[in-house]
């Protein structure tokens, strides 16, 4: 069995740290504020996504290979969805004349972009789980 850290995962290129989300974290609960009800109701299908993906992703590196391929689209679809929810916030955000500089620290480029957000996932998924007890 491998064991990972967080600096096993913070050494990788471009990954996401956890200082970097939570102050894209705290500026987006400010705008999901000031957004008003819409942008509340989106926020709400954000994380709920992140979550259920989060889930999934962290039980990503316990399964075997027959588990995974036999998961695998259902992550991607998961994944999906949350990509998606996110895209749904910065448009609608963008409609409000709302600041996208989060957006954009976030994605950091088009090709880290569905990793980093779905990092961001699992940061989120982190706040909520911790809250919860």
């Amino acid at each position: 069995m491998e064991l990972f850290t967080y600096e096993t995962f913070s050494a990788k290129s471009n990954a996401l740290s956890f200082e970097t989300a939570g102050k894209i974290y705290s500026e987006l609960v400010g705008l999901v504020e000031i957004g008003g009800p819409e942008l509340q109701e989106y926020w709400s299908d954000f994380l709920h996504a992140a979550v259920t993906y989060a889930t999934r992703r962290a039980s990503w590196l316990l399964l075997s290979r027959e588990q995974k391929v036999a998961t695998d689209d259902q992550r991607t679809a998961e994944h999906d969805a949350v990509l998606y929810s996110i895209a749904v916030i910065r448009g609608v955000a963008a409609q409000q004349g709302l600041p996208l500089d989060w957006y954009y620290r976030l994605i950091f480029d088009n090709v880290q972009e569905r990793k980093r957000v779905g990092d961001f996932a699992c940061y989120v998924a982190y706040i909520y789980g911790v809250n919860a007890r």
